[in-house]
Formats: structure tokens, sequence, C-alpha cells
């Protein structure tokens, strides 16, 4: 049987490791940002974009992720506001979480978090 405390930590490795995916080590600072980007294949769609600049004239440098729908630009803002350095956070919260889970009790709203990112319900 699954404890809350097995399902905290599940999430908390899950975000550990989505992180590490979208992580570019050779990248210093994984501030991320929204800013216009003008490429003629994207009609001027908001993008998502690490380390800061989003090159359209020449070979991409950096890790550059688009939000197809130019008409929404909080998709583009939301998306980076929960940046990988958002995930790597909530990764050691939920670690929290999941001991205090073991001594007094899930939190409830930690649990919620992690059914969501677990894609579970119960």
């Amino acid at each position: 049987m699954t404890t809350p405390a097995d399902e905290l930590r599940t999430a908390a490795e899950k975000l550990r490791s989505l992180t590490k995916a979208i992580d570019a080590p050779d990248l210093p600072d994984q501030s991320w940002h929204t800013e216009a980007c003008a490429s003629a294949e994207r009609d001027d769609c908001p993008c998502i974009v690490a380390q800061g600049v989003c090159n359209t004239d020449g070979p991409v440098t950096v890790p550059v992720y688009y939000v197809a729908d130019a008409e929404t630009p909080e998709c583009a803002a939301y998306i980076a506001a929960m940046g990988p350095n958002v995930g790597a956070v909530l990764a050691e919260w939920l670690d929290s979480a999941a001991k205090d889970a073991e001594q007094i009790g899930p939190d409830p709203h930690a649990l919620a978090v992690a059914r969501q990112i677990n894609g579970t319900t119960r």
C-alpha cells in the first residue's frame, strides 16, 4: 500500500527528473522569462527562453521553448514563472512534506500537489 509520504516522495523525484531533463548544464543561469520571438515561422509568438535570448538570426545557442498561441502571452508568462528553478524548490518542499507526513501526518495541500504531479486522484 502506498503511503502519503510515498506519494510525496514520488512527486518530488518526478519533478527532479523533469527539471534535470530540461536543465542545460552549460548554462550558468536558469532564470526563465518571456520575450517576443520575431521568427518568420512563428509570427511573433511569445516564447519561453532559458538563459535569456531567442536567437532567430542564426543557430539557436540556448534552449528555447515556444508557446503556440500568440494571442495568450499569459501562458508564456505562467510557464516562465514555473521554470526549472521552481520545480527544484518544489521538489525540496515535497521531500520535507514527506518527512512531516511520517511524523505528524500529511499536509493535505502538499498531498494534493503531489497527486497532481503523479497524475493520481487517490
